[in-house]
């Protein structure tokens, strides 16, 4: 293989940055729904350009992206079921996995099915990004940057050139995140680049608004960028220590992880679209990195540092759990009081009578036993005077 140049990450990244910022103007404007494939294209191309005769690694990775970002392009155009999309997404990550992009956790046969899971559920998680008030082209340019570094510095300079490319054409979707003359976002509906909008604040997807003045990138570019940020990790970890291996995967998820748990917490809640979550996020892939980087120097121990990202992420997801879902407003004021009444003060032995009485009543059948029968008074207000008295005779 033709030995990589040094400074062909910082190429690609530029070369990326310039075909998104080129292509997705015209793009914008015309379809909105082919800003992932934009994308996809540019990130392909700089990759290609920058290193020659390319890797096959890379090239099946993006290969198997771009096949799962035609799939988010069809999600986004019409309707697609969850366990197709999870069938061809396993596909994909099956077709990179043979290539030699894997997992090694074990060094055994169950490193195959893991690794196939771990790129779906991680490419999903990148993909709610883009719906967390467009949050995913910014986290990707981060995690993307310092992935070429930690890439350099570990010896694989193709995988640093995809990570570059990647981070690239993300920062060129950049400007593209906020309406300029497209659309309105006065009071409650919001029109988006697609011209179709939606009352409440809630955009649409595909390049269609939402609150806060952002555009998300769609299906199809949220699906790309995870995938190739899940697996250009996975293959710099490739055949290394566990503890090496455990940092470099949970540090680039750590905040798509979080921003997983936000947009949960978001929709129990029915809340509008986090708008601090974007920088928040960030300033979490920005530390990730910096610690990834640290561990690929040997400055700091990769066994602490996988423990300390996984605690945090177990802790975040449990406080927005138990938060969120558990005490929510509408369980405390509506379910916990009813299970509180049932388990105190329902007498026992009296359980299902107390049942029965109950459904007669909101059924509205007659009482039965010894309860008195008879045409109920219809009652009157309080201001209203009792009715005349008409005398005969």
């Amino acid at each position: 293989m033709t030995p990589i140049p040094a400074p062909a990450p910082v190429l690609a990244g530029v070369i990326a940055c310039l075909l998104a910022a080129s292509g997705l103007l015209p793009v914008r404007r015309a379809i909105p729904n082919l800003t992932g494939v934009t994308l996809a294209a540019a990130t392909a191309c700089a990759s290609v350009g920058a290193l020659g005769v390319a890797d096959p690694r890379v090239i099946a990775v993006l290969t198997a992206a771009a096949a799962v970002a035609l799939l988010g392009l069809i999600a986004d155009v019409g309707a697609l079921p969850l366990v197709t999309r999870l069938i061809v997404e396993s596909v994909a990550a099956g077709g990179v996995v043979l290539c030699g992009v894997q997992v090694t956790l074990t060094g055994d046969w169950l490193d195959g099915p893991v690794s196939v899971m771990w790129i779906v559920a991680m490419t999903n998680a990148h993909g709610l990004l883009d719906r967390l008030g467009g949050a995913l082209a910014s986290v990707a340019t981060v995690t993307g940057a310092f992935l070429a570094g930690t890439a350099l510095v570990l010896g694989a300079p193709s995988l640093a050139v995809l990570a570059a490319a990647l981070a690239g054409a993300c920062l060129g979707a950049l400007p593209y995140g906020r309406r300029r003359g497209w659309g309105t976002s006065r009071g409650t509906g919001r029109v988006g680049a697609g011209g179709r909008g939606e009352a409440g604040g809630r955009g649409e997807a595909g390049g269609r608004g939402e609150a806060g003045g952002r555009v998300r990138l769609g299906p199809s570019g949220s699906l790309f960028a995870g995938f190739v940020l899940t697996c250009t990790a996975a293959d710099l970890t490739a055949g290394r220590g566990t503890g090496v291996v455990a940092a470099g995967l949970l540090l680039p998820a750590l905040a798509a992880v979080l921003g997983a748990g936000m947009y949960a917490s978001r929709r129990v809640r029915r809340a509008g679209p986090v708008r601090r979550a974007a920088p928040v996020l960030c300033y979490v892939a920005a530390v990730t990195g910096t610690a990834g980087l640290a561990v690929a120097l040997g400055w700091v121990p990769a066994g602490t540092t996988a423990a300390v990202t996984a605690a945090t992420a177990a802790a975040f997801l449990s406080h927005t759990c138990l938060r969120h879902v558990v005490l929510h407003p509408r369980l405390r004021h509506a379910v916990l009081p009813r299970l509180q009444h049932e388990l105190f003060h329902a007498r026992p032995g009296h359980d299902g009578d107390t049942r029965r009485g109950e459904m007669r009543t909101s059924s509205g059948a007659p009482p039965s036993g010894d309860e008195p029968r008879g045409r109920v008074p219809r009652p009157r207000s309080a201001g209203s005077p009792p009715p005349p008295v008409v005398r005969r005779g």
